[in-house]
């Protein structure tokens, strides 16, 4: 399914488009529970069993329970001397696209476990002592005895085990927000009968490919697992093993194989990761820079010469960047950045999703079609005409809503400002134009404790003024 009831496909013109742009539906990401999944890249975050671990939901707990029964089953298998059979198991396992998540560019496409990965998970329960005759309590720790189990694959593992519960919990959430739904085949483990089975589920799909949408659970979803090998490394190996004062880091095989054959040492460390369980939370999204770093950042920003000498543009567009997704959250939603060229002249985008979370920017979404609000970055000491016309050129896709908002060092010139209103009553688009005293602005609202956002309404209100009555 690639559009709703009316047959128009709603994210056709839009940056990074989300589910919820393809059907033309406003879900505010910070009003569910569950990733808003985007379409063309996948969100940087896994599943973290461990917080299935330490949930008071019995749900939870049950499908903690499941992880667990899934990996003693494949380690029964290993140690009794049936490797095919447990082989096949793990066989099973593969990266779930459907979720969106993981560091992947460009086309999402699901990897199953290499054939080393699953003999090396074999030989560990047949070479560890304690793992022969009892299982684990943890899965994570597979990923400090077997090369090629880092976090990617603890997600892989429990997303693949509890893909008919995640496929359940999106269609009840389809069903709450209204998200269309198709019939889809996917395949789970099932606890009851020791294996994989096929099941149908109503899922959205991605206009892409037409391939099923799981919606991924914000309350399991952290950048690392809790338990971890860079964690463990950091506070169980190094600490035991290296001398004091040893310069270098010893070899991820070389610290593995230390772990096969002192196992307590894993046991001890998992022991302090459950005690502090208080601790692990999931993780947000999007985490805003700090009220004193983006000071300090508007601060080199207004130290910056304008123009292009000693890389002084790529340093503006890199620090206006971190001021402006910071400071406009969470009333504008981060979609992205993009360099786009017009006349061989190199211009930098910054993109924001608009889903009217204030009366001003329902208002911008109503009157300009401004689903998405695009800030063009320009280290210039003056905005020129030449520089407002770059970007009527951009919004005359109308998808993209008519609304833009250049950032620069200084105000515009009268003349400038006046060709911006001419060109609104023509075409009905509007730009709006920032420089250096409204990133002040910004952070004197949020020292006061009142939100940056109203520095672009202020703007706003300023430009209407200015149209004719």
């Amino acid at each position: 399914m690639t559009a709703d009831d009316d047959g128009v496909d709603h994210a056709a013109g839009i940056f990074n488009p989300r589910l919820s742009d393809v059907f033309g539906l406003v879900i505010r990401q910070d009003e569910v529970d569950f990733v808003v999944p985007h379409l063309r890249e996948d969100l940087p975050l896994y599943l973290d069993p461990f917080l299935l671990w330490k949930s008071g939901d019995p749900e939870y707990r049950r499908l903690h329970t499941d992880l667990l029964r899934f990996v003693d089953e494949v380690r029964k298998h290993a140690v009794e001397g049936r490797a095919i059979r447990a082989g096949m198991l793990l066989s099973e396992v593969s990266e779930p696209v459907e979720l969106g998540l993981g560091y992947a560019e460009g086309t999402k496409r699901g990897s199953a476990l290499g054939s080393g990965t699953i003999d090396g998970i074999i030989r560990t329960f047949r070479q560890v002592p304690q793992l022969q005759t009892a299982g684990l309590d943890h899965l994570e720790v597979l990923s400090l005895l077997v090369p090629g189990i880092a976090e990617d694959r603890i997600s892989d593992l429990t997303a693949s085990v509890i893909k008919r519960w995640l496929s359940e919990f999106t269609e009840r959430r389809c069903g709450d927000w209204g998200i269309p739904t198709a019939r889809h085949r996917l395949l789970s483990w099932d606890a009851a009968a020791l294996d994989w089975r096929p099941f149908d589920a109503s899922l959205p799909c991605n206009p892409n490919d037409g391939s099923p949408i799981l919606l991924a659970p914000l309350n399991l979803l952290r950048r690392l697992p809790w338990i971890n090998y860079g964690d463990y490394y950091r506070t169980a190996y190094a600490p035991l093993v290296l001398p004091p004062g040893r310069a270098g880091r010893v070899a991820k095989q070389d610290v593995l194989t230390y772990n096969r054959a002192h196992y307590d040492t894993i046991r001890s460390y998992v022991a302090e990761r459950e005690a502090a369980a208080d601790v692990c939370t999931p993780d947000p999204l999007f985490t805003p820079l700090r009220l004193a770093t983006v000071k300090k950042k508007v601060s080199e920003i207004k130290a910056l010469p304008t123009g292009r000498d000693n890389g002084a543009d790529k340093k503006f567009e890199e620090l206006a960047f971190d001021v402006l997704s910071s400071v406009l959250y969470p009333e504008l939603d981060l979609a992205g950045q993009q360099e786009r060229t017009i006349s061989n002249v190199h211009i930098r985008d910054v993109i924001f999703h608009n889903d009217g979370k204030t009366p001003f920017l329902t208002d911008l979404r109503d009157q300009y079609g401004a689903r998405q609000l695009v800030f063009e970055l320009k280290n210039v000491a003056a905005v020129e005409t030449e520089h407002v016309n770059q970007v009527y050129r951009y919004l005359d896709d109308e998808d993209m809503g008519r609304l833009g908002v250049i950032v620069a060092r200084n105000p515009p010139k009268t003349s400038v400002q006046r060709n911006i209103v001419d060109l609104h009553s023509s075409k009905r688009c509007a730009v709006l134009c920032l420089d250096d005293s409204d990133l002040d602005l910004m952070v004197a609202l949020l020292d006061s404790g009142r939100r940056a956002i109203e520095a672009l309404r202020k703007k706003h209100v300023e430009f209407t003024r200015l149209l004719p009555k």
